[in-house]
């Protein structure tokens, strides 16, 4: 079956934030209250009152953001010309095919006494030499993100690279409860160097440490239902695809 939602084009309130007694709200009511955007998100609400709300959620309290360049010696393409002891100079380097993030995982490092969160990330890229021959190849890379590269949200002040900081960085991880990860690829490329083809990777990881946090915080619902209280929210994860998950071993 298949069903029309008309949203409502009639102008939308949002009565505290207009008046300026919740401007934590704000950002949320320009987006709600703007007549194409309402009608891309769906929104059918005609007033949205900006409320204080109870939430459980996973509060990020530490960072580290860190650049990095894998490099991993590649074999270079076999139209190139042969090497004086075997193998293919880089003057025939294969072509990137396409790339991505294969699987990510870290932990804590008590052997080290705690001074450091150790990320393992590991990448897939498929790479082309000529015209009917594909390749696929995994590396994969480690990254100690120490206890002062860390900075604290939202001050963003980093723990000082002493004892003292150690010691800060040490009670902080026994309340810390998890953590998460963001990986942006900026580049994929193979340069030739000296007799070998190099697959390169640049890329940034930044390191979140979280704790389960209850938090009161301002903000509004969008999608309340006809006659109800509220809206009901279901939520899922998506099953097809590519799974980025742990390493393992």
């Amino acid at each position: 079956m298949t069903e029309n939602i008309v949203v409502d084009q009639a102008t939308p309130t949002c009565p505290t934030c207009a008046t300026g007694l919740q401007p934590n709200c704000g950002e949320c009511c320009t987006i709600f209250t703007d007549p194409a955007k309402r009608t891309a998100f769906g929104y059918r609400a005609q007033s949205a009152v900006c409320e204080c709300h109870d939430i459980c959620v996973e509060d990020v309290r530490d960072i580290c953001a860190r650049t990095r360049t894998l490099r991993q010696v590649i074999p270079c393409n076999p139209d190139g010309r042969a090497g004086c002891r075997g193998g293919f100079l880089p003057d025939g380097a294969p072509q990137i095919q396409s790339w991505r993030v294969l699987c990510a995982d870290e932990q804590l490092s008590p052997g080290t006494g705690c001074d450091r969160i150790i990320n393992n990330v590991e990448f897939e890229v498929v790479l082309r030499y000529g015209s009917g021959t594909l390749a696929v190849v995994t590396p994969s890379d480690t990254v100690s993100c120490f206890w002062y590269e860390f900075a604290r949200f939202p001050s963003g002040v980093f723990y000082p690279n002493n004892t003292t900081g150690l010691n800060q960085f040490r009670n902080e991880l026994a309340v810390i409860d998890g953590s998460c990860k963001v990986i942006i690829i900026e580049a994929v490329r193979v340069v030739p160097e000296l007799n070998d083809c190099v697959l390169e990777i640049d890329y940034q990881l930044i390191d979140k440490l979280w704790k389960h946090e209850n938090l009161l915080v301002s903000a509004i619902k969008p999608y309340p239902g006809v006659g109800e209280l509220g809206n009901i929210t279901v939520s899922q994860e998506f099953a097809q695809g590519h799974d980025i998950g742990s390493c393992g071993d």
